[in-house]
């Protein structure tokens, strides 16, 4: 039983209050009791251990027992750049890449996409981000970023690092890892490929083409192969 809530606020004070749906859920489904210790995480990266000191129909007070930096994070901070996949396939690959730990998740628009997420769809995705996060013991969240045409993505500054792009026409990964100090970045095309054009203007700008396998892979199948190469394997120069 997860008894971890999520409050986006700073934890120096010696008490705070959990208010909203994240009370309801302590006190109402895990029906926790005055006493009871739980842990905050900030969605940044901080957590706090906490007491119950009095609870109410929406809102729980809590004294802080303990400050501590979160320590479930993954050493590789990965952006997954995914063409969007129909119906309800982007909910669960939201859900495993947090599992995952992604750093940022970025919905593609490229030449062959079908679904363009709107504000609704992404801000009940954050919300699932927070509980996934909930589940195996993040502290910091995912970011989910707008909608971004493929133009803009392989143009933006990435911080470092390198781009690598999934096509069966890439290079093998086999006994290497994917590279760079611990920044990499991670693209998937929709349901046809990128397409030439595409590749070609990724290359232009620096990218790698890397192959996942001799089998064609779903979209999520794919960003979430990218997502565990990314944290399992070794990071050469």
């Amino acid at each position: 039983m997860s008894r971890r809530f999520y409050l986006p606020q700073s934890f120096e004070a010696p008490t705070l209050s959990l208010q909203g749906s994240e009370a309801h859920h302590l006190s109402r489904v895990l029906r926790l009791k005055a006493g009871d210790e739980v842990i905050l995480f900030d969605g940044q990266g901080q957590e706090a251990r906490a007491r119950i000191e009095a609870l109410a129909d929406d809102r729980v007070e809590l004294t802080v027992c303990e400050r501590r930096a979160g320590r479930n994070e993954s050493a590789v901070a990965l952006t997954l750049a995914v063409a969007v996949p129909k119906g309800d396939r982007f909910d669960w690959l939201v859900e495993k890449a947090t599992e995952l730990g992604v750093t940022r998740l970025v919905p593609l628009i490229t030449s062959r996409s079908v679904v363009d997420p709107r504000a609704g769809k992404l801000d009940r995705l954050r919300r699932t981000i927070v509980e996934a996060s909930k589940q195996c013991g993040r502290s910091r969240l995912m970011e989910l970023t707008a909608p971004t045409s493929w133009t803009d993505f392989v143009e933006q500054d990435r911080g470092g690092g390198g781009l690598w792009v999934a096509d069966p026409s890439g290079e093998s990964l086999s006994g290497r890892g994917l590279v760079d100090a611990g920044v990499v970045t991670g693209a998937v095309g929709p349901e046809g490929g990128f397409t030439p054009d595409e590749l070609e203007l990724a290359c232009r700008h620096g990218a790698r083409l890397i192959s996942l396998g001799p089998r064609i892979l779903r979209i999520e199948t794919a960003a979430l192969t990218l997502a565990v190469l990314a944290s399992v394997t070794r990071i050469d120069n």
